[in-house]
């Protein structure tokens, strides 16, 4: 059998986990494999070096996302895919504490400052109760207003601030400022990115007892301080012929996303790969070359290339991101 014929079957791969100081413990619900200390986030989808996805089983084994997605951009990817390296990132957030205001550049901006050929456009499912989280400069707020209150320690007073809640959404477009809060437990799909501007961090030191770099300038460059559209994005179920709900929470030029839940879900094929979390309940995927245990808090990814395919399921809610 050629190698990109294990193209066909969905692959599961080895979680990277990041020890950050703002990081919980909540994984291990989940998860017997964390590390110790405070685990911010795991990269369950990733092509960056600080995280590299490898393939966990079956004949491709110990193969990286950065391999595969070389030697096979189209079948793997998608059929018109022309860029370099896997184009999304997939994490699991657990903010124990408040995470750095923080900003991401678009393309064009990171292409210029020279940190990457790709910005950094994200979203947010959150999947517990009782976070917080700022996003967007308040209206009104200009550049002169914020670096006053980062002079006086003042920065959330004009950062947009929203309680969170199990379920709710939130789309990130590069150059908006904003920080997670303590309490937040979510999944997050980007863009392929590890490029952040931290513009201010609370005053706290880092895990290393000294105070974390901040990047002030270019995050004044960065924000867009005319942003708006910020807050839980309104997403409604419509059910699916095969009995699920289903709903549509992201549509961008970098990816779409959707969470599925029932007890049966049938995708046909769109010439893209599809990264499928099961962040609930429990199933099997299928596709006609092969199946996997769909678990609570793991993500599967579909190649391109394998087409069509399915789950059966118990109680299974299931979050769905394909590039583009």
């Amino acid at each position: 059998m050629q190698q990109n014929e294990h193209l066909l079957a969905p692959l599961t791969f080895t979680p990277a986990y990041q020890n950050i100081v703002w990081g919980g413990r909540r994984m291990e619900q989940w998860r017997n494999d964390l590390p110790e200390g405070p685990i911010g986030e795991s990269w369950d989808i990733s092509d960056q070096e600080r995280g590299m996805s490898i393939v966990a089983e079956g004949p491709l084994a110990g193969e990286s996302l950065a391999s595969l997605s070389e030697k096979y951009p189209q079948a793997f990817i998608g059929a018109n895919y022309s860029g370099k390296g896997f184009p999304l990132l997939i994490k699991v957030i657990d903010a124990n504490d408040r995470l750095s205001v923080q900003v991401h550049p678009d393309d064009a901006l990171a292409q210029s400052l020279g940190v990457g050929e790709r910005g950094k456009t994200e979203c947010w499912l959150m999947i517990g109760d009782g976070g917080e989280l700022f996003q967007g400069t308040k209206l009104g707020v200009s550049r002169d207003d914020f670096e006053k209150a980062l002079a006086d320690g003042t920065v959330d007073e004009q950062i947009n601030r929203f309680e969170t809640k199990d379920g709710d959404f939130f789309f990130m477009p590069a150059r908006t400022v904003h920080a997670l809060g303590r309490g937040c437990l979510l999944y997050e799909v980007q863009q392929s990115c590890d490029c952040t501007f931290r513009v201010f961090d609370w005053g706290r030191v880092g895990l290393d007892g000294k105070p974390r770099e901040t990047h002030v300038e270019q995050s004044l460059e960065t924000i867009d301080f005319s942003a708006s559209n910020n807050g839980p994005v309104a997403a409604e179920w419509q059910t699916c012929a095969d009995g699920g709900e289903k709903r549509a929470l992201a549509d961008c030029e970098f990816f779409t996303v959707e969470e599925w839940r029932g007890d049966t879900l049938t995708q046909a094929s769109n010439d893209w790969c599809t990264c499928v979390t099961c962040l609930s309940g429990e199933g099997e995927l299928k596709t006609a070359a092969g199946s996997v245990p769909l678990k609570a808090m793991t993500t599967v990814i579909i190649p391109a290339a394998a087409g069509a395919w399915s789950v059966d399921g118990t109680d299974a809610r299931l979050l769905l991101a394909q590039p583009r």
